[in-house]
């Protein structure tokens, strides 16, 4: 049966076996001097190589600061971008971390 969700015994759905949607997937960025992202190191997928894109334009810039009563609260600047070829990208860099780590692609 096509989309079958596993059951436990009594009929209801094993959270066991959900994972979340969405979650933000590590990157290769290089940053100009000004730490705004210039190339986006894409993973290898289905076959295809990784491959090094150039950005060709920042759409966006916005920062999230999140959790400010935690020891280390949550900080974000995200980049809406346009890579060379045309794709759109929302990436961002976790600012609790030094400028060359913590590059991450943010999935909707």
């Amino acid at each position: 049966m096509s989309g079958a969700r596993p059951r436990r015994s009594d009929g209801r759905l094993d959270a066991g076996a959900l994972s979340p949607l969405g979650l933000p997937r590590p990157l290769t960025v290089r940053a100009n001097v000004g730490g705004e992202p210039c190339e986006v190191q894409r993973p290898a997928r289905r076959g295809a190589p990784a491959a090094a894109l150039a950005v060709e334009r920042i759409e966006e810039t916005w920062r999230v600061v999140d959790e400010w009563w935690r020891e280390t609260p949550l900080r974000r600047t995200y980049y809406r971008v346009t890579l060379a070829g045309g794709a759109s990208l929302t990436v961002f860099h976790d600012d609790t971390l030094p400028p060359g780590e913590g590059w991450y692609e943010q999935r909707y």
